[in-house]
């Protein structure tokens, strides 16, 4: 038989790395990029709105106005509809999650609600993930076996077993269970 080659070892390569120092590094990793992320995203906010100071100091006067009427108008259609959109996501959010959400009439909507009139997802699915899980069949409580509940089979001619009427009726009068 021929003989088998094993691969060649690099230097310090002799012992593989455990599941947790491989879950550590790309723990590590997932955290670098997305440190990188929030810092870009954060550069993207800033730059905006430096280019939006800009764009506004550039603006005529009438230009200013037809801008502040335009925020006004988006300000005030979200306010009449960002609860509704509230509603709407934290029931789709209760639905995915498999939760019951409590009777809205009764919660502060403007509270899951951001500074611009939009729903704050986060707050929403805090929300949604404080209210009570359904329990499952395992968890359920399991009502015992009740005794005197219908005919109960096995049991003596002639003895009440049952207190439905009719059979009761068939008892006294002597006819015995049906």
């Amino acid at each position: 038989m021929p003989e088998e080659k094993k691969p060649e070892e690099k230097p310090g390569e002799s012992q593989q790395k455990t599941l947790e120092e491989q879950i550590a590094e790309l723990t590590a990793e997932r955290d670098k990029w997305q440190n990188l992320s929030r810092t870009n995203e954060k550069r993207y906010e800033d730059a905006s709105k430096e280019r939006d100071q800009l764009k506004q100091a550039q603006m005529s006067d009438s230009e200013k106005v037809v801008e502040q009427a335009k925020a006004e108008a988006r300000k005030q259609a979200l306010g009449e509809f960002g609860t509704e959109l509230a509603t709407a996501t934290m029931t789709a959010a209760a639905a995915q999650a498999g939760v019951q959400l409590p009777d809205t009439q009764y919660l502060n909507l403007s509270s899951f609600l951001g500074e611009d009139g939009r729903p704050n997802a986060d707050a929403i699915k805090t929300f949604v993930d404080s209210l009570p899980k359904p329990k499952t069949g395992d968890e359920r409580e399991q009502f015992p076996n009740l005794q005197g509940a219908g005919h109960q089979p096995g049991s003596k001619p002639g003895e009440v077993t049952s207190m439905d009427p009719t059979e009761l009726a068939d008892l006294i009068v002597g006819k015995g269970f049906i």
